[in-house]
């Protein structure tokens, strides 16, 4: 089971469900898929489809607890399948820069965009090293 990424799940984003991830799966590689990517004010929302790229991390979950992993991350996302669910689990393409592609399943904001705005260039890492808003939900400031 394949795992894409794009925010605060990402290796080089120190919070503590990206340490979680890391102990329970295999980084393949960085990635992209086509959406675009919004900051959400202290974190950031993937919206599927039309012209963007987003740029993350394809994860490979360790098949004996890939279940129990993707129970957890459901958690921290907040999908419960509820009407309240900013987030939903789907399944998508996805492009390792070495030109392999794979399905995997990922985060959709399903909520409406409201005073959103988009992350330069689908690239959540350079956009999180710079805006402290993300950084403080991040460390939990």
């Amino acid at each position: 089971m394949y795992l894409f990424v794009y925010g605060t799940l990402m290796s080089n984003i120190p919070s503590s469900m990206s340490k979680f991830l890391r102990r329970r799966a295999t980084l393949i590689g960085k990635a992209t898929t086509v959406g675009r990517l919004y900051d959400l004010g202290q974190y950031p929302g993937f919206v599927p489809g039309g012209e963007g790229s987003v740029k993350g991390e394809l994860w490979r979950l360790e098949e004996e607890r890939a279940e129990q992993t993707m129970e957890m991350l459901d958690a921290y996302e907040s999908v419960t399948g509820g009407p309240e669910d900013e987030y939903r689990r789907v399944e998508l393409s996805v492009s390792v820069n070495d030109g392999g592609k794979f399905l995997a399943f990922t985060y959709e904001y399903i909520k409406p965009l409201v005073k959103a705005s988009l992350i330069p260039l689908g690239n959540y890492s350079t956009f999180y090293a710079g805006n402290e808003a993300h950084q403080e939900f991040v460390n939990g400031v």
